[in-house]
């Protein structure tokens, strides 16, 4: 009975002990945070975002910030109310009021206008304690766009809308401004799709800057040219051939590990090297036939080249041409005849995706430089034949290739209907001619525009190629090594008279010339004059 009154006064005083610390000031008992503990209060620990876009802003658009608040331990959600500072990469603190509650909670109309991490910090509001910070990612809205504006033109092109990082910005809403070059309306709206593009349709009537604005903000500039641009006429002071191909290479190349080099009085064996310059990114340099001209070998070595590629056997450009090519890995393409050496360069060309060779006379020289820059931009090889009869290396090579799809270039004249018979049995054969070669030239032109967006810019040539052309001195090789630069910069090449614009060749540019935003002469005015350069830039100015 004793041990028991005993034990019941410890108790008693023990009691009275924690009561009297309990009342004492500045002494409490730390509260946990245990769902089955009556606390006082909360603490907040824990903050995350509830989508990647609530951590990642763009620059300038109100957006409301999702975040998911935690207490101890962590998996449990906080309740209590809270406030917000965001702070900017220069320091500056910007107070927010915070909405929600049980867990889930929201910053609305956060507007922020300079790129950078800013800090978060969400702190809890008393009774509760403790406060959570993460950090928010400010980017820059910014444009691509695929096409160009023009003035005068229904003009129709690809804008893509992403931040700076390269992440799509879908469904949003962008402003385009064309007050500056007097467009009606001279403001749109438009909501890029899910791949973040839009298509803007605008028709400027003057020169100037048409502007995306995204929240207010100028986030792309698209330039408005005018329809059609003469550009300056390259290599006007070069006296030969091979002047005028280190003029064009320096005007197309900076530097070039390839370079394709052929004889400068006889074009046979080049009139397929177009395709082969546009799949080496090479220019086409000249030399004489016997020596290697000191012109061509300084072009080289300011190219900074390696690879020599020579199209032609020795009889075209000689092994003493090749001797002198020391330092350079030099390889020749070559045959017996210019057909042989066609069908070689089509093993290194390749073919397209349809399948499709272009055939010409290996003798009617125009009709394959017609065609020349196009059969390069489509990644087509252009091989030849005689008039009446397939020659053997055009045949294997067009089994090597697995061509499907012909299209023999010029009339009867040049091409029988026996050989596009044979052709017929094996394969789809169109034919592209006309009476003469500046004829062909233009049916090659309008069937390519009719089926493709037009390539440019357009590159006048004379068209005197042939020594039958000249009555002294080598034929001009303006066209065949300008097709070359046409390659690399996407546009063609359209030959002509010295003096005088082919009727054919009128007639297709008065019919095409709204799809001709420039153009420029190459080659001495012997080639083409002033008189018809000036002529050609009064006609296709509009």
């Amino acid at each position: 009975m004793g041990k028991k009154r005993q034990t019941q006064t410890v108790l008693s005083i023990l009691m009275m002990f924690m009561l009297l610390i309990g009342m004492m000031p500045g002494v409490a008992v730390a509260a946990t945070d245990d769902e089955d503990t009556n606390s006082t209060y909360t603490t907040l620990r824990g903050l995350e975002f509830v989508a990647a876009e609530d951590s990642t802003l763009i620059l300038g658009e109100p957006t409301t910030v999702n975040l998911k608040l935690n207490r101890i331990p962590t998996s449990k959600l906080f309740k209590g109310s809270v406030n917000a500072t965001i702070t900017d990469p220069d320091g500056k603190e910007t107070h927010y009021s915070v909405g929600g509650g049980a867990g889930y909670y929201n910053i609305s109309n956060v507007t922020l206008y300079t790129p950078g991490d800013y800090t978060l910090k969400v702190s809890a509001v008393s009774p509760d304690k403790g406060s959570a910070t993460g950090i928010i990612k400010v980017l820059d809205a910014k444009t691509t766009v695929t096409g160009s504006l023009m003035v005068d033109v229904e003009n129709s092109i690809s804008v893509k809308v992403t931040d700076s990082e390269g992440n799509i910005l879908q469904q949003r809403s962008v402003t385009v401004d064309g007050a500056d070059v007097d467009a009606s309306p001279a403001t749109q709206s438009y909501t890029t799709l899910n791949d973040g593009t839009f298509m803007l349709d605008i028709t400027p009537l003057k020169e100037g800057n048409v502007n995306i604005l995204f929240s207010g903000k100028i986030i792309g500039t698209i330039p408005v040219s005018p329809a059609y641009t003469a550009g300056n006429r390259i290599g006007s002071q070069s006296s030969d051939n091979v002047a005028l191909s280190v003029e064009i290479a320096k005007k197309g190349w900076s530097s070039a590990t390839n370079v394709i080099l052929a004889r400068d009085d006889q074009f046979s064996d080049a009139l397929a090297a177009a395709p082969l310059s546009k799949k080496l990114d090479a220019p086409i340099l000249m030399t004489d036939s016997s020596n290697l001209d000191e012109r061509t070998l300084a072009e080289i070595r300011n190219l900074g080249a390696q690879n020599i590629y020579i199209v032609g056997g020795t009889v075209a450009v000689s092994q003493s041409v090749q001797d002198s090519l020391k330092g350079f890995n030099v390889t020749r393409i070559a045959g017996q005849q210019g057909y042989d050496t066609a069908s070689s360069i089509s093993a290194s060309v390749g073919i397209d995706s349809t399948h499709t060779v272009y055939i010409a006379n290996g003798s009617a020289i125009p009709d394959a430089i017609a065609i020349s820059a196009f059969a390069a931009e489509q990644g087509s090889p252009i091989l030849l034949t005689d008039r009446d009869q397939l020659p053997a290396s055009t045949i294997q090579a067009m089994a090597n290739l697995g061509v499907n799809n012909v299209v023999l270039l010029g009339g009867t004249a040049v091409i029988s209907t026996s050989v596009e018979d044979a052709l017929r049995a094996n394969y789809s054969v169109k034919r592209w001619g006309g009476n003469d070669r500046y004829d062909t030239q233009s049916v090659i032109f309008q069937n390519l525009f009719n089926t493709q967006k037009p390539q440019s810019p357009l590159y006048f040539t004379s068209g005197l190629v042939r020594q039958d052309d000249v009555s002294y001195g080598k034929p001009y090789a303006d066209a065949l090594l300008t097709a070359a630069l046409a390659a690399k910069t996407g546009g063609f090449v359209a030959m002509t008279q010295p003096q005088t614009l082919p009727s054919s060749l009128n007639y297709f540019l008065l019919f095409n010339k709204g799809y001709i935003p420039k153009a420029v002469v190459v080659g001495n005015d012997r080639g083409v004059s002033g008189d018809l350069e000036q002529e050609l830039q009064e006609m296709l100015e509009r």
